[in-house]
């Protein structure tokens, strides 16, 4: 084996896959969730509301990323409401 070889080798062990950085990333980014407190206020949901809303019109998957705020919205009416209504002003203003 020559030393080309070799470095090529070491390159390839140590180079990252995009692949895997995106799954990685998600479910880093499950972990942040569960961490939270495990029942979202509606405050805390209004909070980070614009910021789901804006992924998911976005072709993102909001879902996978906030799976919490995904949680309340299907418990609660109230803020399922005022999703739907940005959601409908952020598509009607595209």
């Amino acid at each position: 084996m020559n030393i080309k070889n070799i470095f090529q080798r070491i390159q390839n062990i140590f180079k990252p896959r995009d692949d895997l950085q995106n799954e990685v990333i998600v479910k880093f980014l499950r972990i942040l969730e569960d961490v939270r407190a495990e029942d979202m206020s509606c405050d805390e949901m209004f909070n980070r509301l614009d910021e789901f809303v804006e992924a998911e019109v976005q072709s993102h998957d909001a879902e996978k990323l906030m799976p919490l705020v995904q949680e309340h919205l299907n418990m609660c009416s109230h803020c399922e409401e005022e999703y739907e209504a940005l959601l409908d002003v952020l598509e009607n203003t595209k």
